[in-house]
């Protein structure tokens, strides 16, 4: 138990400090899943001919800047 005690004080920050991190990078990883998945469709319909909607052009172009 002591060992715990020891290690609380370096511990609480550096699990404070992790988790805005984690939630970035999982916010990141995210962003871009997204955009490759919209990106693989808008492959998919030019490649069979369909017409692309443009709400499906405004998400790619919107999430860029």
């Amino acid at each position: 138990m002591s060992t715990l005690t020891d290690l609380s004080p370096i511990l609480i920050p550096l699990v404070a400090l992790l988790i805005p991190i984690v939630g970035i990078i999982a916010s990141t990883v995210l962003k871009v899943t997204r955009l490759h998945l919209l990106h693989e469709t808008v492959r998919s319909l030019s490649a069979s001919g369909q017409a692309i909607p443009p709400e499906l052009l405004s998400e790619i172009v919107g999430k860029k800047s």
